[in-house]
């Protein structure tokens, strides 16, 4: 891998960052003529030019003074020192600290499903490559088209509906004291894991049946490879056949797979935290959202999208790494 493809694509990934930070910071602001109105106080018994007053000195407070050009270089000069800006919330808090916060109770969710997807994913895939015609590849293929079909947010309601109210396995929400009394031990731990149940399990089935879809197509485009017939021929296993020759092999659509699930860690699971009232990230989003909380929403955009163009940066540096015969566009 060549530094210039390094350079190339970090430069890039930096261009596509600027162009992000520009569309959070306009978008939001298109159809609204004055964005703190909704914080001035009652006009009462002030003057017209008393109210002016008040009105500028609020803008001045939550920094939306000047025009709006003035108020972006602002922001990104902020954004340069790693300031996200400062919530509307009560005591103005900043706005990094309330995603940190979140953080862990969004990878709680996300981590555990993509670890739960890719590892049985790719077993089954594998397996079902094995087994190419057999009942278990037909039943793959008809649960990749069911899951195509329905989206993970029918599932969850379904699984919210069966498994928590229904027979009551789970609880249909999560506990709203998780946050404020989690503690290091092992029973809030275990309390933390049944309240996620229902979240990971509803997105795990889609993820599960993915990556295995993904890996059984991979698996079988390796298997007529002329190193697959030598390995049958000394006579290994097939478990050894599959995973230590077929798998090694198949791994590189395996591994965009996964960049993209890392990519999208923190922000692809903001219906299912709604749905389960599980406070994480996406949750904040939309109280940030239906507050007109500027700040808080652009803030909450760009980290998600920094951390998702980090994701893509690495996987593909990995990806060439796994491949040493792929170039990514530069001349051979």
């Amino acid at each position: 891998m060549g530094k210039i493809y390094i350079v190339k694509r970090i430069l890039y990934t930096f261009f596509v960052f600027a162009v992000v930070v520009t569309l959070c910071f306009f978008i939001p602001r298109i159809g609204v003529d004055d964005p703190c109105s909704r914080y001035y106080p009652s006009q009462g018994n002030m003057t017209d030019e008393q109210y002016e007053i008040i009105k500028e000195l609020t803008r001045e407070q939550y920094g939306l003074d000047g025009t709006t050009w003035s108020q972006y270089c602002r922001y990104v000069a902020k954004l340069c020192r790693g300031d996200l800006g400062t919530s509307y919330k009560s005591g103005n808090p900043r706005v990094l600290d309330l995603i940190l916060e979140r953080l862990p109770w969004t990878l709680v969710l996300s981590v555990s499903n993509m670890l739960i997807s890719v590892f049985f994913g790719v077993l089954i895939g594998a397996f079902c490559a094995w087994k190419r015609g057999g009942w278990q590849d037909r039943a793959l293929m008809n649960a990749s088209t069911i899951t195509t079909a329905v989206p993970s947010f029918f599932l969850a309601l379904l699984l919210s509906l069966l498994l928590g109210f229904t027979w009551e396995i789970f609880p249909a929400y999560a506990d709203q004291n998780l946050v404020s009394s989690f503690r290091w031990d092992a029973a809030h731990i275990a309390n933390v894991a049944y309240n996620a149940a229902l979240p990971v399990i509803s997105c795990s089935i889609g993820g599960i049946v993915g990556y295995a879809q993904n890996t059984r197509n991979s698996v079988i485009a390796v298997s007529n490879e002329n190193f697959i017939i030598t390995a049958k021929a000394k006579g290994l296993s097939n478990n050894g056949v599959i995973y230590k020759h077929m798998l090694r092999n198949a791994m590189l659509p395996i591994a965009t797979s996964l960049g993209m699930s890392i990519s999208g860690l923190i922000g692809g699971s903001v219906v299912i935290e709604q749905i389960f009232n599980w406070n994480g990230v996406g949750t904040l989003f939309l109280e940030a959202n239906n507050t007109n909380d500027y700040p808080l929403m652009m803030g909450i955009m760009i980290f998600l999208s920094a951390f998702a163009l980090a994701a893509n940066l690495v996987t593909d540096l990995c990806y060439s790494l796994l491949d040493p015969r792929v170039t990514l566009g530069e001349k051979r």
